[in-house]
This record gives structure tokens, sequence and C-alpha cells, in this order.
């Protein structure tokens, strides 16, 4: 499942690239950039999950670039990846906007586990970022259709590429009965097979990572009908179940018999001759 994408803002190759590889290695979509008007550009119009910044630039200093975005993306999750040590310094950096702060040298372990708790206590976007990137979003679950990234509570939620096949369905078809054929059809293309338990085992799973710890549940169950997706700010008291498919009776073929032939006689036909001819000269 694709991760988050990243932008990196660092001037010096030598860091930059044993970094890079590294971040891409863990599953990251790394953009890389070593100008902060460059960055600041790329931050603006296109759509990340993350940036790392320097603060020592060529053209522009990096506290101006974070402030610049923070002035137009407040939820945009940034770690400070600075030389500067002072402790004056990193308190300017995060009162600029820097969620967090890390000086050179540093331990890629480090920057690993801080990048993934900034990026898993990442605010839920507002409506006009659902509306721009075109996601999903039904109380505290947010789906990236495009990247197949899922948020619960602003968390990440990892799911093998089934679980989220099988969630992205639900989320469109939310508050009806989804039986366990039209499942198996619509995320695996089977015919029905009554005996067969690869629903209810992916069902359990999903159900455990989207709804385990939390207050409110999305994933229920009706049983003997099917599973269904409540979303939690409608009215679900008139759902129904759906009808099952009607497969039309066809009527046996009507057979005509085939006349018999009439029976072909072996010996031609029968001549008596007359009575005269029986009689003696």
């Amino acid at each position: 499942m694709p991760t988050a994408r990243i932008l990196y803002l660092e001037d010096d190759i030598g860091v930059a690239s044993p970094t890079k590889a590294v971040l891409e290695q863990k599953g990251y979509t790394v953009i890389h950039v070593e100008e902060g008007m460059d960055a600041l550009t790329r931050l603006l119009t296109e759509h990340f999950d993350g940036a790392i910044c320097d603060l020592t630039l060529p053209d522009v200093d990096g506290l101006k670039v974070i402030e610049s975005i923070r002035s137009k993306n407040a939820r945009l999750p940034i770690i400070i990846l600075s030389a500067r040590s002072d402790t004056e310094e990193k308190l300017e950096g995060l009162r600029s906007g820097g969620n967090d702060y890390l000086t050179k040298p540093f331990a890629i372990e480090e920057l690993l586990t801080r990048l993934k708790n900034i990026l898993m206590h990442r605010p839920l976007p507002t409506q006009e970022e659902v509306q721009a990137y075109g996601l999903l979003q039904v109380s505290d679950l947010i789906i990236d259709p495009v990247r197949q990234q899922v948020r619960r509570a602003g968390n990440y939620v990892e799911l093998r590429s089934k679980e989220y096949e099988l969630l992205h369905y639900m989320v469109l078809n939310p508050n009806r009965i989804l039986t366990k054929e039209e499942l198996l059809r619509e995320i695996w293309n089977y015919p029905y097979d009554p005996s067969t338990r690869i629903v209810d085992n992916l069902v359990a799973r999903l159900r455990k990572k989207m709804d385990q710890g939390y207050d409110i549940r999305l994933i229920y169950t009706r049983w003997g009908k099917g599973y269904y997706f409540k979303n939690p700010d409608a009215d679900i008291s008139k759902m129904s179940v759906p009808e099952p498919l009607q497969v039309a009776e066809v009527p046996e073929p009507i057979v005509k018999p085939e006349p018999k032939p009439e029976p072909t006689p072996q010996y031609g036909p029968l001549t008596i001759p007359p009575p005269s001819a029986y009689l003696k000269d």
C-alpha cells in the first residue's frame, strides 16, 4: 500500500541523497528540492502529506519558507532538520510553524520515528481539502482513493490490498446490507459458494483494524443476511435487505416426435394366379 508523499528540502546533496534513499526504502514517496522558493511553490500547488525542511538554504532562510507555508496550510506536518542547535534557534523554528525539530548530525532511525509520529497524528483535512483532493470522508474516517491511504481519527491505518478494496466498496455503499454473494462478486469476481469463509475472515480482519479502540463503530453484521458499513450521520432505521436475484425459469423445450417412416417391404407384391392356371389340359 502506498505511503505518505514527503517534500524534502535540503541543499546538501551529501546529506540528502542517503536520507532520501532510506525514506524511499521505507516506502515513502520523496520529492527532493534544493532551494526554498522551489519548495514553497511545490508545497502550495501540490499535495504532500508532510515536509522535512533544512533552514540554511542558498536562496532564502528556511524559517521564511516555513512561515509562508503555515500562512496557507496550517495542517501540513513539518520536521525541521538543521545544524542550528542553539536552544533559542530551536524555539524559533517551532514558533515559525515546525511540528518537530531534529539537529544535524542525526540518526536516521530517529528521523523515521519522528516522521511516523507526526504523520500518524496529522489533523483531519478541512472540507476544502476533501473536495480539492477527491477524498472520501465519513465521520473521522478519511480515504484517499488515489494513494489508497486510510486514516481514522487522524491515524494512518495500514491495510492490505483486499482489505482496502472491501472498505472502499463498503464506504461507497453505506447503510445497505451487503450479502456475501455480492461481496464475492464485487471484490473477488467469484461465483457464490455458500461453504466459503473468505468473506467472513476478511471482514473480521478489517473490523479489527478499523473499529478496535474507537468509540464509534463503522462495520456491522446483520446475522444471516450480510454486513454493512454504518454512516453515523445517517438514519438506518429503514435499512432493507437486498432482494435475492430472481432467476428466470427456462421452459422445457417441446419436442415433437418425428413421424415414423413407412416400413419398406422386403418382397414384391404377392401375385395369385387365376384358378385356370391350376387346370390341366
